[in-house]
């Protein structure tokens, strides 16, 4: 996955410079929408890798206040039906997963990590929003950011609902 997003970052921002020039030399509106297509899906891939990079330097303590689950969580990704779709979400690096290759906590602390990062990202995502200022129709950025968020908080909501998960079996294990 992780060479995937950075596939796609570069080459649409290849594209988004050829679009944005294409439009300045040909005033063609079609190369203008080409053009912001390209820098919308190169912000939303490359401030996940920015985001990423950064906060994957940080070390995480699963026992932090903010990891903690909250009473209410159970009930909700009971309803969300989280367990029958958390399966389809791709991992960027299934080897920080690997109990063969990692502790229960250390899987726990990356959960924590690949939470933050997905947080962030969320509200990053909602940042694209401020593209409208210098393009023009908001509603479109409007949608693409929240379903960025969106896709994110999915993410996000998994994290928290595998790391007790984890926790309890590193407990029947010691």
């Amino acid at each position: 996955m992780k060479k995937i997003m950075y596939i796609v970052s570069g080459v649409s921002l290849a594209l988004m410079f050829l679009f944005f020039g294409l439009t300045a030399g040909t005033r063609l509106k079609i190369f203008l929408t080409l053009g912001i297509t390209a820098l919308t899906v190169c912000y939303h891939f490359t401030i996940r890798l920015v985001i990423g990079n950064i906060v994957g330097l940080i070390n995480f303590d699963h026992r932090s206040r903010w990891f903690a689950e909250r009473s209410f969580e159970a009930g909700l990704y009971k309803k969300l039906k989280v367990r029958r779709w958390k399966k389809y979400l791709p991992t960027y690096d299934e080897e920080l997963y690997s109990i063969k290759s990692n502790s229960l906590i250390e899987i726990a602390a990356e959960t924590c990590r690949s939470e933050a990062v997905h947080e962030i990202c969320a509200l990053a995502s909602l940042a694209a929003m401020l593209f409208a200022v210098m393009f023009g129709d908001f509603w479109i950025f409007c949608i693409t950011s929240v379903l960025g968020a969106a896709f994110d908080l999915a993410f996000a909501v998994v994290q928290r609902y595998n790391r007790p998960r984890l926790l309890r079996a590193y407990g029947r294990k010691k």
